[in-house]
């Protein structure tokens, strides 16, 4: 019975994990979105924003997932990240349509996240 309450407290603090990830990320986002509208940034700072907006908020959300998590955490943290970049990839075919992919991008956002993921977890 014990077993069951740890389980279940666990999957509720990886979702407000993913929730906290999300919502900064998507603050994060406003306000990149907001200075590009002002200062007319161009797309490879964009993309270096973006990538450091992500890194940046699975690994808090992976923090926050490992303080209350007791045992594991880095494995918590990476468990995290993997259902982040799950949804990432789910909302991005969304938004691309019928553009092709580009699997190296993923691969490459794939390591990113799943490192800050681990790294939140284990410094947690």
């Amino acid at each position: 019975m014990e077993r069951m309450s740890a389980t279940k407290s666990r999957a509720v603090y990886l979702l407000k994990s993913l929730v906290t990830s999300y919502v900064i990320t998507l603050f994060l986002l406003l306000i990149v979105s907001f200075m590009m509208h002002l200062t007319g940034m161009g797309g490879t700072a964009v993309s270096v924003a973006v990538i450091a907006i992500t890194v940046l908020s699975v690994f808090i959300g992976s923090f926050y997932l490992g303080k209350h998590v007791e045992q594991k955490r880095f494995l918590w943290g990476l468990i995290a990240a993997m259902v982040y970049f799950i949804v990432y990839i789910l909302i991005s075919l969304l938004v691309k349509g019928d553009n092709p992919v580009d699997f190296l991008e993923y691969g490459k956002k794939l390591l990113m996240i799943a490192a800050s993921g681990m790294l939140g977890g284990m410094l947690s």
